[in-house]
């Protein structure tokens, strides 16, 4: 860190430390465990749809339903099955995704945020499947399958059971009762409450304060929540913009809002001394996060809590944090206590060290690019592998959308409102999604640009082949990791031109 920084010595207060200790007062700290042995027939009925589904496809993990290392499974099937176009595996993959994101949410809120996520999946693929296009033509015909008459069919059958049990308060979650405990207990005992909830997924922010929001109880205790989440659009979760967030941030800085429940966008910078109550909700990630966090509660008498699961292993993260967060403290006291001529010599290894892996890095990154004409590459649709169109076909607005300028492409698609996106103080506005008019495979969106309608493809919803010696396919999450660079967008080709010009 000190070679990264240039830094020649660390300077820490050694003989005022007490007066500082007392002027910036560590929070209580406290864990709350939910021993949650519940029944949850809710689970059990997700688990039994999954079994379903790993038999008709035929995958089997040897990873716990509802863990992250499942997650990571089914995330490489999916990706495996597209490149081999494996379509009824890619499918069900997609599916199990989904039933698995389910069992996590049931896991950490309520059991109708979980059937809602799931209900709004396949009400959403129907839509998709059978909605009408933007432009005058026929209703898009149901390109359904096999495999999707299976998926819809199964889910269906059991939609009312979950509904029922969703609907059952017997079964709500341990871990949900013990927040709601905490947040009474910590609103009632303190004159000016100002807290945040950390949770992991923007998701479950929303769905938290929901919660609180439908829980008359917390409004009679003074609460007043709103949720803060990230800008970026790398989830399926609608984002807030920069605005909508310091808007936020202002409210709860001047008391209007006394609760949060933040994403870890709101870990670091976030500088309101009036807050006196932190609660990570089942969240633990490392000793800088934990540090980081706990910061937040600036104010006297204040409160750091985990909630938590007792088999999640999150007090146990917690415990390892912690220790490690004193091996720091004792890493910084020996690097002070070396030796000037010894310390500077090791920064200026550590530099140099650093310039080679920078420079050796930039060779590969170079190595990497290929080098051909783009031509060699095409890209087909993820779902039914139609060919869409080349790498020739493809040009690049602001260094960041790509937009195909393939003649008729557009018959190759149909378009319908984007209900998540929401138009952007540019000189573009993304607002209607294109899907493929074979299978309905979402490919990106329609982007006005200086009055010129784009279409703005997604990589992540292609297969891209490149065809070189031998067919090789590939997934790629985002446009950066493809090893070759398209050229900027051409305005003036495209524009359409009349005589009086």
């Amino acid at each position: 860190i000190c070679a990264n920084l240039d830094a020649c010595r660390i300077m820490t207060v050694k003989e005022h430390a007490s007066q500082l200790k007392n002027q910036v007062k560590e929070p209580f700290k406290k864990t709350v465990i939910a021993d949650d042995k519940r029944r949850d027939p809710f689970r059990e009925r997700i688990i039994e749809i999954m079994q379903d589904i790993q038999k008709y496809c035929q995958l089997y993990p040897k990873s716990e339903f509802g863990s992250q290392p499942y997650e990571q499974w089914v995330i490489r099937e999916e990706r495996r099955a597209a490149k081999e176009e494996k379509r009824k595996e890619r499918v069900c993959a997609e599916h199990l995704k989904k039933y698995n994101d389910a069992l996590q949410i049931n896991d950490t809120i309520r059991m109708v945020d979980a059937y809602n996520h799931l209900n709004n999946f396949y009400k959403e693929l129907k839509r998709r499947k059978t909605a009408e296009s933007d432009d005058d033509e026929e209703p898009l015909v149901s390109k359904q399958d096999e495999t999707d008459e299976f998926l819809m069919h199964l889910f269906h059958a059991k939609k009312k059971q979950l509904k029922e049990l969703a609907r059952k308060p017997e079964y709500d979650n341990e871990k949900l009762m013990k927040l709601r405990n905490t947040l009474m207990e910590e609103f009632t005992k303190t004159e000016e409450p100002r807290g945040i909830i950390f949770t992991k997924t923007r998701q479950s922010a929303l769905a938290l304060y929901h919660w609180i929001m439908d829980n008359p109880k917390f409004e009679e205790v003074g609460i007043k929540a709103h949720y803060l989440i990230g800008a970026g659009h790398n989830s399926e979760t609608k984002p807030m913009t920069q605005n909508e967030q310091r808007e936020v941030i202002d409210k709860f800085r001047g008391g209007s809002i006394n609760l949060l429940i933040a994403t870890t966008v709101a870990e670091e910078g976030l500088d309101i001394k009036e807050c006196n109550i932190v609660i990570r909700y089942g969240l633990v990630t490392n000793e800088i996060a934990m540090v980081q966090a706990r910061g937040r509660a600036r104010a006297d008498e204040s409160t750091y809590a985990l909630v938590a699961s007792s088999g999640s292993g999150a007090v146990e993260r917690e415990d390892v944090n912690i220790f490690r967060e004193n091996m720091m403290y004792k890493a910084i006291k020996r690097v002070q206590e070396m030796p000037p001529e010894e310390y500077l010599n090791k920064i200026q290894a550590f530099q140099m060290q650093s310039i080679v892996e920078k420079q050796m890095k930039a060779k590969r990154d170079q190595r990497k690019t290929y080098k051909k004409n783009p031509s060699l590459i095409t890209f087909l649709c993820k779902n039914c592998h139609k060919l869409i169109c080349s790498g020739e076909d493809i040009q690049v607005i602001e260094d960041m959308h790509h937009v195909s300028v393939k003649k008729d492409f557009q018959h190759l698609y149909h378009k319908r409102e984007n209900r998540t996106l929401q138009d952007k103080q540019a000189d573009y506005q993304t607002n209607v999604e294109i899907i493929c008019k074979d299978c309905g495979q979402v490919w990106g969106n329609m982007m006005v640009y200086r009055g010129l309608d784009l279409p703005c493809l997604k990589i992540r919803n292609f297969v891209v082949a490149f065809e070189d010696k031998k067919t090789t396919k590939e997934i790629f999450k985002k446009w950066g990791e493809l090893p070759i660079r398209f050229p900027d967008f051409d305005y003036a080709a495209h524009c359409p031109s009349s005589d009086e010009d």
